[in-house]
């Protein structure tokens, strides 16, 4: 194990202190550039424990300020600072976050905004307490553009049939939006096993579900189609 390596382990195992960044910015010289030092922090700050997520927020807007990087490194830091939000249950700031994430991609990179309109649809849904908006159905259709392979893995078909049922009773359909219903309850039950879950068992992997918050359980609840 590399020096900056144990020093990372570290960071992950007890949080940053204000000392430990003048540490990191040493060892990070030994990287060769912008893109693999902002990489080594984001990856690094997204496996600190949920109750120190403002550092491992924090140590990444460093690494944006320290390190400039290309599009790719300065998306995947925006992104992963709207997933430490969004796991932490702050979804109008995780929404922020992901808005910031889309800027940088400009007019290309089409698989990832059709990627990230997911997360996007999904804070949305959360800040508007489930309810339907014409922002968040197109949001909606954008996501369901990604690949039918994409579309199977259990984290992306969930919020894709919770968003169905919204957007089905905004328009009157109300036979499709107890399909929906029925499907996102079965979903969300214990032990259902996901589409892509037999292709995953080669490779010792488990398609789990993590997108049914405490709000989204609440809303299913309540709706009792």
């Amino acid at each position: 194990m590399t020096k900056i390596e144990e020093f990372e382990n570290n960071l992950i195992k007890n949080g940053i202190s204000d000392a430990d960044y003048a540490e990191y910015e040493k060892l990070l010289r030994r990287v060769h550039g912008n893109d693999m030092r902002l990489q080594h922090i984001y990856i690094t700050a997204v496996q600190f424990s949920k109750k120190r997520y403002e550092q491992a927020i924090a140590l990444i807007r460093w690494g944006l300020s320290k390190y400039p990087d290309s599009w790719f490194g300065t998306y995947t830091a925006y992104y992963d600072i709207g997933m430490i939000y969004e796991r932490n249950g702050q979804y109008i700031k995780s929404y922020d976050e992901y808005l910031k994430a889309d800027e940088t991609l400009g007019e290309d990179h089409v698989s990832y905004r059709q990627n990230l309109a997911g997360n996007l649809m999904w804070m949305l849904l959360h800040i508007d307490k489930f309810r339907y908006s014409v922002q968040f159905e197109r949001y909606y259709n954008l996501f369901n553009t990604i690949d039918e392979f994409g579309k199977a893995f259990i984290n992306n078909e969930f919020p894709l049939t919770v968003a169905r049922i919204v957007i089905d009773l905004q328009h009157g359909r109300i036979n499709e939006a107890k399909e929906a219903y029925s499907k996102a309850l079965s979903m969300s039950s214990p032990g259902f096993i996901s589409k892509i879950q037999g292709v995953l068992d080669r490779h010792k992997a488990t398609d789990k579900l993590s997108k049914n918050t405490p709000e989204c359980s609440a809303f299913l609840k309540k709706l009792k189609l």
